[in-house]
C-alpha cells in the first residue's frame, strides 16, 4: 500500500510547484523576517491541502491547473501559521524532524511569523475574488473555534463524542472542504459539483483527523515521525479515550484515567494501549474512520470520472488502510 508520502511524490511536479509560490509569497525586504519564514516553509509537510485544491480544481474544470495554484499556496501557508501557533501553545521543541521556530528564535517572533503568513495568505486568496476570500476567511474562523474548543477542554476526562467530533470538525475537516469549496468557486464549476466535493473534502477530513488521534495510540513512532500519546501529553482527549473512559467498569476506568496522567511510563504505555483495544474502543474509533470515507466516496459518485478523481479515491481509501495494517 502507498503511503501519504508516496501519494503526493506522484504528484511531484505540482508540489514543486506550490513549494516555488510559497517561497515568493514570503518574500520580504525584512531579511529576518523572510528567513524565519522561510525556516518554516522549507521544514516540509505533505501539502495535502494544496494537492487537494488543486486536484478539485482540475476535476471541475480544463483550464490549466496552475491558474489556481496562488489558492492552494494561500492555504497552506495558513495551515503552516495554525502550526506555528500550535507549537507556541504546546511549547513544542521539534517539529517534523527539526527543531520549531519559537524553539530558536523565541515565543515572540514565532507569534510575528506566524501573523505574517496568515496576512500573505489572505493576499494570495484575495486574487480570487471576494466569495473565494470569505470561503478562505471562514475556514480560518473555524480554525480558531476549534482550536478554543479544544483548549477549554484540555484534561476534561467526561468530554462527549459530539464535542470532540466538533472540535475536529472546525479544526480540520472545515478546512479540507474549505479547500475544494475554493477551488471549485474560483473554476465556476456547476453547483452539483461544488457540492460533492465540497462534501467529500469535510468526511476525508474527518476521517483524516479520527485516523490521526487513533494512531497517535497505536501508531509506529519511526513511520509517524513522532512518539505516540503525543495528544495525551498535552491533555487533549480523542474519540478512543473518549470511547474507553464511558465503556470500561468503574475500577477499570479509575485505574485508565490514572494511567493517562503519565503516558510516558512506559508500563503506563502499554497498559492504555491494553484497555483500549480490550474495551473495544479501538475497533469504534476505527468504525467511526471507517464512516466517514464510505460518505466521502458516496458523494463523489456521480462525478464525471478522471485521473484526478481517481486520486482523490486513491487518498481516501488510505485513510484507512494506514490502520488496517497495523
Amino acid at each position: 500500500m502507498k503511503d501519504f508520502y508516496e501519494w503526493g511524490s506522484g504528484l511531484g511536479r505540482k508540489v514543486s510547484e506550490v513549494n516555488s509560490r510559497l517561497l515568493e509569497a514570503i518574500q520580504s525586504d525584512q531579511e529576518d523576517l523572510f528567513s524565519m519564514s522561510r525556516y518554516t516553509i522549507e521544514a516540509g509537510g505533505k501539502r495535502f491541502r494544496p494537492l487537494l485544491t488543486i486536484l478539485a480544481y482540475q476535476i471541475s474544470t480544463d483550464a490549466d491547473y496552475r491558474n489556481i495554484l496562488d489558492l492552494a499556496a494561500g492555504y497552506e501557508l495558513i495551515h503552516t501559521a495554525s502550526l506555528l501557533h500550535d507549537d507556541i501553545i504546546d511549547k513544542a521543541a521539534t517539529r517534523r524532524g527539526r527543531p520549531t521556530l519559537n524553539s530558536i528564535y523565541g515565543i515572540d517572533n514565532a507569534i510575528v511569523v506566524g501573523d505574517y503568513l496568515f496576512a500573505k495568505a489572505y493576499e494570495l486568496g484575495s486574487r480570487y475574488g471576494p466569495a473565494v476570500s470569505k470561503i478562505m476567511a471562514d475556514a480560518s474562523s473555524r480554525l480558531a473555534e476549534g482550536q478554543i474548543l479544544e483548549a477549554v477542554n484540555l484534561g476534561n476526562i467526561d468530554l462527549k463524542e459530539e464535542t470532540y467530533l466538533q472540535i475536529i470538525s472546525n479544526k480540520t475537516a472545515k478546512f479540507f472542504e474549505a479547500c475544494a469549496l475554493g477551488a471549485t468557486v474560483a473554476s465556476g464549476a456547476p453547483v452539483e459539483v461544488r457540492e460533492s466535493l465540497k462534501n467529500f473534502s469535510y468526511n476525508l477530513g474527518m476521517a483524516f483527523q479520527v485516523t490521526d488521534d487513533i494512531l497517535d495510540v497505536i501508531g509506529d513512532p519511526n513511520k509517524m515521525g513522532k512518539p505516540v500519546f503525543t495528544d495525551l501529553k498535552h491533555s487533549a482527549i480523542t474519540i478512543p479515550f473518549i470511547h474507553a473512559l464511558a465503556n470500561v467498569k468503574p475500577r477499570e476506568r479509575e485505574e485508565f484515567i490514572r494511567l493517562m496522567e503519565d503516558p510516558a511510563d512506559q508500563d503506563n504505555d502499554k497498559r492504555i494501549k491494553e484497555i483500549i483495544v480490550t474495551s473495544g474502543s479501538l475497533d469504534y474509533s476505527f468504525s467511526i474512520a471507517k464512516s466517514f470515507t464510505e460518505t466521502a466516496l458516496n458523494s463523489i459518485k456521480g462525478t464525471r470520472r478522471t485521473p484526478d478523481l481517481d486520486l482523490l479515491i486513491e487518498l481516501a481509501m488510505m485513510v484507512v488502510q494506514r490502520i488496517q495494517e497495523i
